[in-house]
């Protein structure tokens, strides 16, 4: 997922070492607000209004994420950035927790954000003094302050509980998981979990068109295909526990040096049938790789003469074949490469592909079948 949310996202800016960024899809929630504003007959003043609340949102919708990713870093796990969303932001954490208590207080730590800007909020508002409070807003005359508290008091009850919908992965999802992990193997309660996400996620998507509620219906897509994912996700990572990337590695592959041109590598990526190859540097070692997508653009461009250094390959970790297949995988995903180069005593033998992967979890899991 993490290759797909960089695709087309602007960075924002960096706070505590993690970038924000904006993904292109977020410009179709102004639009909408826009395009509502206009035909509902509302004023300029009106949509701007509008648009200020969404911003509004969005910013606690960061703080939120922050949340995650601070305490994440508490337990070791880093945070690769945050990207926002039209329904949302997604903290990319490098790696899930293990640990399903670690995993608890991570998740945990996102809503209670929201709970305590709704308290702040509320605190806010008793120090103004409720009753004249609620008077000014009851007869018309509250201030655009007074509205202000009452909006981010409300807006962050509202993200508070909605993201508490056990809906796996949703924050109230991924807690039910932790907690269902704590007693069960964690596939076991993965596949519980993604189970009553998927539920929840129909029905959201059921109600969203009957009631024309487009961003509604919207959520609810992200939220069955994500369980999806997260459910097979886990299921490869109970498979390759122990397993090396040596055992799954392909040890034919294409590569080619810094100088050769983009014409070169096209040619040799058609012939062979890959759709990746590993570019290797002057002292023989890899220094990134390129997907046949990067080449064709750049032929596409004009640019067939270029030299792959030039181009630029994207930087890419090496790995051992010693080394742990799933953490291994985590690196490419997080990273959004189609492989990762294999390196042993400073020779490239071999490269670790998604595909190769799959259809060694595949493999395991008929295996598994066939004993019961």
């Amino acid at each position: 997922m993490a290759g797909i949310l960089d695709r087309g996202s602007l960075p924002l800016f960096v706070f505590k070492g993690i970038a924000v960024r904006l993904h292109w899809s977020f410009v179709l929630l102004p639009v909408y607000v826009l395009y509502s504003g206009l035909s509902q007959g509302m004023d300029w003043a009106m949509i701007g209004l509008r648009l200020g609340m969404v911003a509004i949102a969005f910013a606690c919708v960061v703080l939120h994420e922050y949340g995650h990713a601070l305490t994440a870093r508490r337990f070791g796990v880093g945070t690769r950035d945050i990207t926002l969303l039209p329904i949302g932001g997604v903290a990319s954490l490098e790696r899930m927790p293990e640990e399903p208590r670690h995993e608890f207080w991570i998740t945990v730590a996102g809503p209670a954000v929201n709970l305590a800007i709704a308290l702040l909020a509320i605190i806010a508002m008793a120090a103004l003094g409720l009753m004249s409070f609620f008077t000014a807003l009851l007869l018309g005359g509250a201030s655009l302050f007074t509205n202000a508290l009452l909006f981010l008091a409300g807006l962050n009850i509202w993200l508070f509980l909605f993201n508490l919908i056990p809906a796996f992965p949703m924050d109230g999802g991924r807690i039910l998981r932790s907690l269902l992990a704590m007693r069960m193997p964690r596939e076991r309660a993965t596949r519980i979990a993604a189970g009553l996400g998927r539920g929840v996620a129909i029905l959201g998507i059921g109600y969203g068109l009957y009631a024309g509620e487009p961003f509604l219906a919207l959520i609810g897509v992200f939220i069955f295909m994500a369980a999806g994912a997260e459910a097979r996700n886990v299921v490869q990572r109970e498979h390759l526990r122990g397993i090396t990337v040596g055992q799954v590695m392909r040890t034919r592959f294409w590569s080619m040096g810094l100088n050769s041109t983009v014409h070169e590598a096209v040619n040799e990526l058609l012939s062979g049938g890959d759709t990746s190859l590993v570019v290797i540097g002057m002292d023989g070692l890899p220094v990134g790789v390129l997907h046949r997508n990067d080449l064709f653009g750049a032929v596409e461009a004009g640019r067939k003469d270029m030299r792959l250094i030039d181009l630029p390959p994207k930087p890419a970790p090496l790995v051992g074949p010693e080394a742990d297949a799933h953490e291994s995988t985590q690196q490419m995903v997080v990273r959004g490469l189609p492989l990762l180069p294999v390196v042993h005593e400073h020779r490239l033998v071999g490269v670790l592909e998604a595909a190769n992967l799959s259809e060694f979890v595949k493999v395991k899991q008929a295996e598994a079948a066939s004993r019961r």
